[in-house]
């Protein structure tokens, strides 16, 4: 998170103050095939409201490789402003959120075999507000093919 020290002090943020989550979404390859993938969605939830969203390009992961990418989500401060859970957070100097990914492609094995393939990831993210630290970081993630 990004000029999270708008409110290391226990201020509140005002609205339009500009809260950034940069992202780290990666697309690891295990298989001996090529995973061409299209435009990959990112959202970010604050106590099951969306406070943000942003989209990333699309690309090919080839075999046995991993992409990065660095994903920037501006955070919508009025929604989270809004919440009634924030002066709580505040106060336990922890801030939670949940990041929700999607990508989806198609596996392409020497022209012949042709799979769609859809992966999923869920983490929910405690940030130490004092420390501007992960405290704690949990995903799980799901591949429909």
């Amino acid at each position: 998170l990004t000029n999270l020290d708008l409110i290391i002090n226990g201020s509140i943020p005002t609205t339009g103050a500009n809260i950034s989550l940069i992202a780290d979404v990666s697309v690891k390859n295990p298989n001996i095939a090529s995973f061409k993938y299209r435009n990959t969605t990112t959202t970010l939830y604050y106590y099951g409201t969306e406070v943000g969203d942003a989209r990333g390009p699309g690309g090919t992961a080839k075999a046995r490789r991993t992409i990065q990418m660095n994903i920037t989500v501006d955070v919508m401060t009025d929604r989270v402003l809004a919440s009634p859970n924030l002066t709580a957070d505040l106060t336990s100097g922890t801030l939670t959120m949940i990041t929700y990914s999607r990508i989806g492609g198609r596996v392409n094995m020497l022209n012949i075999i042709k799979k769609h393939v859809t992966v999923m990831m869920n983490c929910t993210v405690t940030v130490n507000i004092t420390s501007l630290a992960i405290q704690e970081q949990k995903c799980k993630h799901k591949v429909d093919l």
